[in-house]
């Protein structure tokens, strides 16, 4: 019996999963916060101190997904094949340099440095924190294990915008870079108590370069996931500036708003994909980001911006869990690593398109333009789903 069976396989191990997975989650939270910390003040930093355009900071911002992508496939090896520990600890400690990086970046080309450490850093903890969970969460509660760790992931990335809109307020760009460095430091710390859960008597096998990159497990989950993480990322990096085009002192209670969306709908989203299956609860999310990002588009007043944020946080934080678990369900456990990489390149793909092309459009024709268009797309990924391509559309397998 392998590790990861065994640790599945009595009470005593249950309640070991149960704090691994705790582990992992306050880890995530405090990895993750830093991310959010930085989605509204990096953009700000980058056109109220260093004068760039908007096209540029959604370029800056999203080039941390072209570090991601380009590392994704090297690290879902790693984890394959050495473990996933190492990762749990280097990827919070290469954000905590990049942080103090950002009390001495004053042009551009550092910032984007530092965002693009940033794209590394985030694929070596999200794919090995990720792994973990996989690993111990029993098959039947697969999507259930797999929420409650993303729960954590998107309160950080949720709540810490709200955060960086105060701490800028009142003490300025600064005291931001610390906090990140804070919180990074704390996750680094709580990942050492996580131990090891690769099951070593499963052989990994050798894989052709594409299947590295796009794992045929990750193929249909992925092109929804990208086709609502571009809205995703158009929402982290422009709404902080949408905020006060609409007439509001800044975007911290839209964030706060979006991060009570997710936390709500995450704690029910993947019992309900357990219970009654993965596209029946990823057809309504992936209508739900559209509805939101149309909103922003075609309403824009600080009213509709609640109800935007609100039904697009919604959907995509009940989305997320359930492709994943399709990923999950479908790949073999000595893939599991490489196929939860290729899962998230197709967010790494996306992202540098959704920040740039927003951006594009916002400068060309405002925000009515580059919401709407990330609209349509979430409704393209609706249409994948209908389709059942690559859906996994049971409920689970064995591991």
């Amino acid at each position: 019996m392998s590790q990861v069976a065994a640790l599945n396989s009595s009470p005593v191990t249950s309640d070991r999963s149960a704090r691994i997975v705790a582990l992992v989650c306050i880890s995530a939270l405090g990895t993750f916060l830093a991310q959010g910390l930085l989605f509204p003040s990096l953009p700000l930093f980058l056109s109220q101190e260093l004068g760039t355009s908007k096209r540029v900071a959604g370029l800056v911002m999203s080039s941390q997904s072209i570090a991601s992508l380009i590392t994704r496939p090297w690290t879902g090896r790693f984890i394959d094949t050495r473990g996933r520990r190492p990762f749990l600890i280097i990827g919070p400690l290469l954000t905590t340099a990049t942080g103090t990086g950002l009390l001495f970046a004053h042009s551009v080309p550092a910032v984007l440095a530092l965002r693009l450490l940033q794209g590394v850093s985030g694929a070596m903890f999200y794919g090995a924190a990720s792994a973990v969970v996989a690993d111990v969460a029993p098959s039947a509660r697969r999507a259930t294990y797999l929420a409650r760790y993303s729960l954590f992931f998107y309160v950080g990335f949720a709540t810490g915008p709200a955060l960086a809109e105060l701490l800028i307020s009142r003490s300025g760009f600064d005291a931001v870079w610390y906090g990140v460095i804070i919180s990074t430091i704390a996750g680094a710390t709580l990942a050492l108590l996580v131990p090891e859960t690769r099951a070593r008597d499963v052989e990994t096998p050798p894989m052709r370069w594409i299947e590295r990159f796009f794992h045929p497990a990750a193929v249909g989950p992925g092109l929804v996931y990208f086709c609502v993480g571009v809205g995703w990322t158009a929402v982290g990096t422009f709404l902080s500036l949408y905020a006060r085009a609409i007439g509001m002192a800044n975007s911290g209670w839209l964030f706060v708003a979006l991060s009570a969306s997710v936390m709500v709908t995450r704690s029910i989203a993947g019992t309900l994909a357990d219970r009654i299956g993965r596209r029946a609860i990823a057809i309504p999310c992936a209508l739900a980001c559209a509805t939101g990002l149309a909103t922003l588009a075609m309403v824009q007043t600080p009213s509709a911006a609640f109800v935007g944020v609100v039904v697009f946080g919604a959907g995509f934080a009940g989305i997320f869990p359930t492709l994943l678990a399709m990923v999950v369900d479908q790949a073999p456990p000595a893939e599991r690593g490489q196929a939860m990489g290729s899962f998230s390149l197709f967010f790494d793909i996306g992202a540098p398109m959704g920040g740039y092309l927003t951006g594009a459009l916002i400068d060309w024709s405002g925000y009515g333009a580059g919401y709407g268009t990330m609209a349509a797309v979430a409704v393209v990924g609706a249409v994948i789903l209908l389709t059942g391509f690559g859906s996994g559309s049971r409920r689970t397998v064995p591991t």
